[in-house]
């Protein structure tokens, strides 16, 4: 059975490491899109710095523009 009840911010806030391991290395364009939205959404404005650091991270590391 499914919990659908789910918060997406304590999801996240619990699950921070795996969504940020999708966004770093899924081969999915749309799995990387999906995990980066949760992560754009649901953390904390005090924390969207080292947010924005990491997705400049994982750009360089992908060598895209």
């Amino acid at each position: 059975m499914f919990d659908n009840d789910i918060d997406p911010e304590e999801y996240v806030k619990e699950n921070r490491k795996q969504v940020l391991a999708v966004v770093r290395g899924s081969d999915d364009p749309f799995a990387r899109a999906c995990a980066w939205a949760l992560l754009d959404r649901y953390t904390p404005d005090n924390e969207l710095d080292e947010l924005h650091d990491e997705l400049d991270a994982v750009v360089e590391r992908r060598g895209k523009p």
